[in-house]
């Protein structure tokens, strides 16, 4: 696996891909080796399994990421590397990919979207493991009422995106 690390207006980035697609990305850290720790941890990768290339390798995933931390409207259309996705996992990342810019969901929203309207808890342990963010944007979901629960970046992060994000959204009702 390939991977980058560039920095963002929020602090330093990594991005991992495959031939198949986008594997991991690390949301912003204070410094590079902080943010490469994060996603190794994340991923479960060792040091010898990954190569450092040039981010424009990834095209213009690195700039899209950089633009959308210093809030830039984005959108992130990549392919992603589903092989180490489980099945339940692969359909709460797909509906949670369906949450539009600047609009926030509920859990439960989640579980029922995927016909399994009993598994909030479950759809929060796979948010919680998104390898992916924003690609597969997990900072949308939110507690019933609009609660900022769980988020592997933190809630502060959590909060500065959707903040990030608000400013493009014209409408008020973030509680669906």
């Amino acid at each position: 696996m390939d991977y980058a690390v560039f920095s963002s207006r929020l602090g330093w980035m990594v991005v991992v891909g495959s031939t198949r697609g986008i594997a991991g990305v690390a949301l912003p850290k204070h410094d590079r080796d902080a943010s490469l720790d994060a996603l190794r941890e994340k991923m479960r990768i060792r040091t010898r399994e990954l190569r450092e290339v040039e981010p424009r390798v990834f095209g213009t995933l690195p700039d899209r990421l950089a633009a959308y931390m210093q809030g830039e409207r984005v959108v992130f259309p990549d392919r992603l590397d589903t092989s180490g996705w489980t099945s339940f996992r692969s359909r709460v990342w797909e509906a949670t990919r369906q949450i539009p810019y600047g609009e926030t969901r509920s859990y439960s929203w989640v579980a029922a979207t995927i016909g399994q309207p009993a598994a909030c808890r479950a759809v929060g342990q796979a948010l919680h493991n998104n390898p992916v963010p924003p690609l597969v944007p997990c900072h949308r979901v939110v507690g019933v009422g609009g609660a900022l629960t769980g988020f592997g970046g933190g809630l502060p992060l959590k909060q500065q995106l959707l903040s990030l994000e608000s400013q493009w959204h014209d409408s008020s009702d973030n509680s669906k």
